[in-house]
């Protein structure tokens, strides 16, 4: 049996535990040029044998990742059931996206995906359920929390507030009405308090969608009232000229900061997985509607430390707890 064919156990995991698709449920794969068709092909045919019916619409890759799709992909999202995104960028905080869970569609993001991260020992070979009960218990921590400091051994030391502020744990599944999952990434995180961040972020990751999944040296951020002042390092340029081609000044705000929490996510993956490690973390900036505040910016671009601890007025959260 070669690499490709063992890989239909992960995405039939992807159907099933994290998408709920059931017979006769009306399916949408939405992609774009730049995806990989052969893993488009394999779950057409894992949805098929699942007795769903499968629509695949394809359109160039988004500029930016969270751009809105063209109209009719759009269109074609409120009529789904369950929807796929099998793209090359990430466009899962669209208002397409947005309008199609609030009809009451299930969404599944997971952009960039590969044959390695489809491995069958690899992040889809997890529990999500039993996961999403952790993610859940370490998202009521955050909805308690005043002060957060995320610390990385590369030098990130970053500080601010989640006062008020709700944890939004995301675990891979979105079986019910208006679901919204990003498998294989599982995760907690928050948006911090506008204005009160500060500190020193080192990317040593990935720039999620402006590049190469894993980046080939570090890039360095540094937070000052909760803006994005300053950023460093060889590779710098490919966030900076995602900034500047946004045309929107409030994409230099701080977004998001989460921690991983998928024990069978490795370095060397897709997108998603590398977002996920188990005692990784990522930073983001840009829009943080999602995570209920009110940046509306046109992009969300998530920065991932492998490494990341994040303490909760001065505790330390473990994400293997």
């Amino acid at each position: 049996m070669t690499p490709r064919l063992e890989s239909f156990g992960a995405l039939r995991t992807l159907a099933t535990a994290c998408a709920g698709v059931r017979s006769g449920e009306r399916s949408l794969i939405v992609t774009d040029t730049g995806a990989d068709a052969e893993i488009v092909d394999a779950m057409v045919a894992v949805l098929r044998t699942l007795g769903a019916e499968v629509v695949v619409t394809s359109f160039e890759p988004a500029d930016l990742p969270g751009d809105d799709p063209p109209a009719s992909v759009g269109a074609a999202m409120l009529e789904a059931d369950v929807v796929f995104e099998l793209t090359s960028v990430f466009i899962g905080s669209c208002q397409a996206r947005r309008d199609a869970c609030a009809r009451g569609g299930r969404y599944l993001t997971v952009p960039g995906l590969t044959w390695a991260t489809l491995r069958p020992d690899g992040p889809f070979a997890v529990d999500f359920a039993a996961l999403g009960e952790h993610a859940q218990r370490l998202g009521k921590k955050l909805d308690a929390a005043a002060e957060f400091r995320l610390t990385s051994p590369s030098g990130t030391d970053l500080r601010g507030s989640f006062e008020r502020r709700k944890g939004r744990p995301l675990w891979g599944v979105a079986a019910d009405p208006g679901g919204y999952a990003a498998p294989p990434d599982i995760e907690v995180g928050a948006s911090p308090v506008e204005g009160l961040t500060q500190g020193r972020v080192v990317v040593d990751g990935s720039l999620l969608f402006l590049g190469p999944d894993q980046l080939a040296s570090p890039v360095t951020l540094r937070f000052e009232s909760g803006r994005l002042v300053d950023v460093g390092g060889p590779e710098a340029w490919r966030l900076l000229d995602a900034l500047e081609r946004s045309g929107d000044d409030r994409m230099w705000s701080i977004a998001e900061v989460s921690i991983g929490l998928n024990p069978r996510a490795r370095p060397g993956g897709s997108a998603l997985e590398l977002e996920g490690i188990v005692g990784g973390a990522h930073v983001a900036v840009g829009n943080n509607v999602a995570y209920g505040g009110s940046n509306d910016a046109r992009s969300h671009i998530d920065c991932v430390l492998l490494r990341g601890d994040l303490a909760l007025d001065g505790v330390p959260l473990d994400p293997r707890a």
